[in-house]
């Protein structure tokens, strides 16, 4: 699991990270997007010849408070978007 925190970097970890991250078979990366108030949730990695190191992740979900997210390594624990922004 990884999780980032970007404020004027989202672009560059949401395309290029994310892909290598991807191809290293991380399963679950978050990125922190304080600019938009958003955590953005990365799961499921594949090969993508398209992407930047040739995968992608294929399950991208886009969460804003009041939701919930559980990270995959503890599934039974939910963490509230808000406590993840500053």
């Amino acid at each position: 699991m990884i999780v980032e925190i970007a404020e004027s970097s989202s672009s560059i970890d949401r395309e290029h990270k994310a892909s290598l991250y991807a191809r290293a078979g991380i399963a679950d990366y978050w990125l922190i997007d304080v600019v938009h108030g958003v955590v953005e949730v990365h799961r499921d990695p594949a090969a993508a010849p398209g992407a930047v190191y040739g995968w992608r992740y294929r399950n991208v979900a886009t969460l804003r408070p009041p939701a919930n997210v559980a990270p995959l390594v503890e599934p039974g624990r939910s963490i509230p978007v808000a406590a993840l922004l500053p």
